[in-house]
Order: C-alpha cells, then sequence, then structure tokens
C-alpha cells in the first residue's frame, strides 16, 4: 500500500482503560465536592452527569460534550455554587486522577520507534480536546514519539465524522490510501476511517463480536498484534 502515515485514537488505545480511571476519577471528583464544597459527593456526581447528558443531547458529536469543566459548571450551577471560583478546580480533579491510574499498553512505545525509523508520519486522531489529550500523551511520555494530534476539537466534530480523518490526512501530507488509523471503536475509529478510504486496524481488546461490514480490515486483540501487523505493511 506505500504506507506514509498512521493514525491512532489515544483513549483505550494507546493506554487502558478509560473506563477504570473514569470510574475512580468520579470517586476523587465526590471526595473534593464534600471537602471543599460541603455537599454530599454523590450529589455533585448526579448534578454533573446530568449536566453532561444535557450537553450531549444540545451537542451531540460535538466537542463540547467531552469538556469537564462545562460539566462542572452547570453542576455548581444546579447546586447554587459559586461555579466561577470551582468549576477548574473541578475539571483538574477529575483528569489529575485519570492521569493517575493510566497505564501504556504494551508494544506502544516500539511501534512508534519503529514508524519514526522508517519515515512514517504518525498521528493521534481523538474525540476530545487538544489540551488534555497533549496533556495525557506527555504524561504517557509520548509527547517526543507522535508527529501530530488531532481533537475533535480542532476538526469540529466527533469521530466517525470525516474531517478528523481528512485533516490528519492534510498534516501528515498522504492519501487515504497511504494511511491506516488503529482504534478500539469499530464505529468511530474503523469505520470512520474506511469511509474515506483509510485501512483499518482494529484494536479488538475487549473481545467483541465482529460487526457486518464486508470491508476488509485487520483485527487484533492486543495492541502488539496491532503493531506487528502494521510492520508487515511497511
Amino acid at each position: 500500500m506505500g504506507l506514509k502515515a498512521v493514525f491512532f485514537d489515544l483513549d483505550d488505545t494507546f493506554y487502558s482503560s478509560f473506563g477504570a480511571c473514569d470510574a475512580y476519577a468520579y470517586e476523587r471528583l465526590a471526595i473534593w465536592a464534600e471537602q471543599t464544597l460541603g455537599i454530599p459527593g454523590d450529589t455533585f456526581l448526579q448534578a454533573f452527569h446530568a449536566n453532561r447528558h444535557r450537553l450531549a443531547r444540545q451537542q451531540p458529536g460535538m466537542p463540547p460534550v467531552h469538556d469537564r469543566v462545562l460539566f462542572a459548571q452547570g453542576a455548581l450551577e444546579r447546586l447554587g455554587c459559586n461555579a466561577i471560583r470551582y468549576s477548574r478546580q473541578a475539571h483538574r480533579v477529575y483528569w489529575d486522577a485519570v492521569l493517575e491510574k493510566m497505564e501504556l499498553r504494551p508494544g506502544v512505545t516500539e511501534l512508534l520507534a519503529d514508524l519514526r525509523r522508517a519515515g512514517v508520519k504518525t498521528a493521534v486522531c481523538t474525540d476530545m480536546l487538544a489540551d488534555i489529550q497533549m496533556e495525557k500523551l506527555e504524561h504517557l511520555g509520548l509527547a517526543d514519539q507522535v508527529d501530530y494530534l488531532v481533537a475533535s476539537e480542532e476538526a469540529g466534530m466527533d469521530k466517525p465524522g470525516a474531517p478528523m480523518f481528512w485533516l490528519a490526512l492534510q498534516k501528515c501530507g498522504c492519501l487515504p490510501g497511504e494511511a491506516a488509523m488503529v482504534g478500539d471503536n469499530f464505529r468511530h475509529d474503523i469505520q470512520g476511517a474506511m469511509d474515506v478510504g483509510i485501512a483499518g486496524v482494529w484494536l479488538n481488546w475487549t473481545g467483541l463480536p465482529r460487526p457486518q461490514d464486508d470491508r476488509p480490515y485487520y483485527e487484533a486483540e492486543t495492541f502488539e498484534q496491532a503493531a506487528d501487523y502494521i510492520r508487515t505493511l511497511l
């Protein structure tokens, strides 16, 4: 195929598992609410989730649905607290907890090093805000190993929307047939990439049933398996 670029999802692809990190972050957020605001943790989390769902209904598939500052702002306003003073604190408590729990998958640094030696560009394509995803890459020790970041905040919409993939292709200076996308979410990462002609490498680490899609793609159970397949394309 003449591989010139490999795109990667970040959450649950470079590290695992976001679900566990997210659950721990909510535990820390509940403790923060009790200690800082004097509000029962469950009460704060209910308001936090309610505002998250409200944003999702109002702006489906748009970048603000990932912004923990906005979730906290709505929760604090709902509870009669000072949102200007405390929203960013809540954001920081949440993400510090996520960073604390992240575990880099085996094989990530080795593949990125091999791709750089081969002259293949790399980009992270992620449904999230740019600032926190850059911080995650730094925390994981990958900031100097990835060439580009494309967040949905920059692209204007989440995957599987085409703008993120086209922007990654533009940054890497290649055509769809010269790129591959590695990700754990079949609809967002794999079908979204294949919709614009990019080869898909599905990291099915949770053992989900194989979706109905007649287009060819590669399925891996571990990141190391996905990495070995990418190496065959070099």
